[in-house]
């Protein structure tokens, strides 16, 4: 009897600690990381020039790189969950075999919809040199780092959208982000 109660008790204690174990690799990789683009600059106190009130103007680079960063995080995440979704109905044993075709034609689909969307933002990347965003369906949607929209660049742009898809240029919707 006490044999069991030990087991049981060992089993328990290390259930506890694998659960703290997975709660600290948890908080680990989702903690908020202080980049040194967000920490505020030290000057140096030789500075005798600028007084104190003047206006600065302050690089907000990394405001608009955490917005591209967030909005590829949230596109992998519903892209994944997609993915998992058709992929437990193509490899359901209760599904029918209609339902296994659907959903694979839709994964298929989603992939190459994917390395669409990762090709048209290479070259647009390359074509304005900053950051973009590009969400393809019956529309597009481009989302630029701003400063770096202009008429040529719009030009570019639906050039490579039409090349690359069937999407009419009236569909093309590009936006320079704040």
């Amino acid at each position: 009897m006490s044999l069991t109660i030990k087991r049981k008790q060992i089993v328990a204690a290390s259930l506890a600690v694998a659960l703290a174990a997975a709660m600290f690799v948890n908080w680990y990789y989702t903690r908020p990381i202080a980049s040194a683009e967000n920490e505020p600059e030290l000057t140096s106190s030789t500075q005798h020039s600028a007084n104190l009130g003047d206006a600065h103007y302050v690089n907000a680079s990394g405001v608009t790189d955490e917005y591209f960063s967030q909005a590829q995080l949230n596109r992998a995440k519903a892209q994944e969950e997609s993915k998992q979704t058709l992929m437990t109905v193509i490899e359901s044993s209760q599904a029918d075999e209609e339902s296994k075709k659907t959903a694979n034609e839709a994964l298929e689909k989603l992939s190459q919809s994917i390395a669409l969307e990762s090709e048209i933002e290479s070259l647009i990347k390359a074509k304005t040199g900053g950051n973009v965003f590009v969400t393809l369906g019956e529309s597009a949607e481009i989302v630029l780092q701003k400063g770096t929209l202009n008429s040529e660049v719009c030009v570019q742009i639906k050039d490579i959208i039409n090349n690359k898809t069937e999407i009419p240029l009236e569909k093309i919707t590009i936006i320079e982000a704040k």
